[in-house]
């Protein structure tokens, strides 16, 4: 089997285990393709931990995971002192089995460690290598993953936030996939959870190098792409939205990452703005990104995908507001009027299915699943308060 096939049955064994975080999945596997570190942030029980744990055994990879304190010594991540090379003058570690030995690495609670740890996570990240001793380790690392309940605001943590050109901002599921999150959470709890894998190093190599050849190549199959992209980068900043040199580069290989995991055969717009969307520094700023990604045109029919994540939106929120005055009783006039424009909403989904067409756009294609899904629920909701 191809690595570029293999890393799809990943993403389909994933997404068939965690209900609802397809676009956290997305961001993980674009982070290890592109060998980004990534960050994922929300609250506890959000399956951070589950989901990168899960996708280390789909890996046959060494993998280190740490939950981190403000008491974490770096000998617990680093390794231990060698003491024979103490007693000669030199102070090295002695990694086997720590982190430097590792392939995918997951640092639990990141913005808790100490400085010490922190400032030595800096030069991991961005290059791959350690001081040890009187040598310079070069470090086999693949995929770099961290997590935390929440952003930091410490100036000393902007350089180590910064290293994260991959940011996932998620929270827990939407009302609608309740049901489907315990059924499958039943299901899995009657398993043996026995996972084998599906990747070994050898495949994420070549779908790492995969993504570089993509973006040597990008320019000259699409001459527009670069002129959009920079388009988008400075209405973001008009917005006071700015992303370092390093990371508007680094995003362009996240963009390459997504464009292998979505099945594209080259880098397009749509792959940039995918990437752009996981570059987010705060959620406030995704509105604002949205909008550069919408303006600079990079996306294909962006508008008309913009219209319908809005009017998506706009149905959730309605029958949770319909549902809240049938349990208040409100006047029936009330709760007709809004079924009235639920029913409305739906029609609209529909032309705008017609008007996106049947195409080979896997982007295209995930919009169309989640128009087909809203309306079936819609639908469904809209019978049953009728009936109220």
């Amino acid at each position: 089997m191809m690595y570029t096939d293999k890393i799809t049955e990943v993403k389909q064994f994933m997404s068939n285990n965690f209900v609802g975080r397809d676009e956290v999945i997305n961001g993980v596997l674009a982070g290890l393709i592109a060998s980004e570190p990534t960050l994922l942030i929300g609250p506890p029980g959000t399956a951070k931990t589950s989901i990168i744990d899960t996708l280390s055994r789909l890996v046959n990879a060494k993998y280190f995971y740490y939950l981190l304190t403000k008491f974490t010594e770096p000998e617990e991540l680093l390794g231990p002192i060698d003491i024979s090379a103490l007693k000669a003058g030199e102070y090295k570690n002695i990694t086997r089995g720590k982190l430097p030995d590792a392939n995918i690495i997951f640092l639990d609670e990141v913005f808790k460690a100490s400085s010490a740890i922190r400032n030595t996570l800096l030069d991991i990240m961005l290059n791959r290598r350690l001081p040890n001793g009187n040598q310079m380790l070069s470090l086999d690392i693949l995929g770099i993953y961290s997590a935390s309940n929440e952003i930091s605001n410490d100036e000393e943590d902007m350089a180590l936030y910064d290293r994260y050109p991959v940011k996932i901002f998620h929270t827990y599921i939407e009302k609608s996939l309740v049901g489907d999150l315990l059924d499958r959470g039943i299901e899995l709890m009657g398993d043996n959870n026995e996972v084998m894998p599906i990747l070994d190093v050898e495949d994420i190599i070549n779908l790492q190098r995969e993504a570089i050849n993509r973006l040597s190549t990008m320019k000259k199959n699409n001459p527009d792409i670069l002129e959009k992209y920079t388009d988008a980068l400075f209405q973001l900043e008009e917005n006071n939205v700015t992303l370092s040199d390093r990371r508007k580069i680094k995003l362009l290989k996240v963009a390459s990452a997504f464009s292998i995991l979505m099945n594209s055969t080259r880098v397009t717009g749509n792959d940039i703005a995918m990437a752009m969307r996981y570059s987010a520094d705060s959620e406030d700023d995704i509105p604002k990104i949205e909008a550069a990604i919408i303006d600079s045109k990079l996306e294909n029919k962006s508008e008309i995908i913009q219209k319908a994540n809005t009017i998506i939106e706009e149905i959730r929120s309605l029958i949770s507001g319909t549902e809240d005055s049938i349990h208040k009783n409100s006047p029936y006039n009330e709760v007709l009027d809004k079924l009235n424009l639920l029913e409305i909403f739906i029609k609209k989904l529909e032309e705008i299915k017609i008007d996106i067409g049947p195409d080979n756009n896997p982007y295209h294609r995930e919009i169309i699943n989640r128009i087909d899904s809203t309306m079936d629920f819609a639908a469904s909701k809209y019978e049953k308060l009728k009936g109220k």
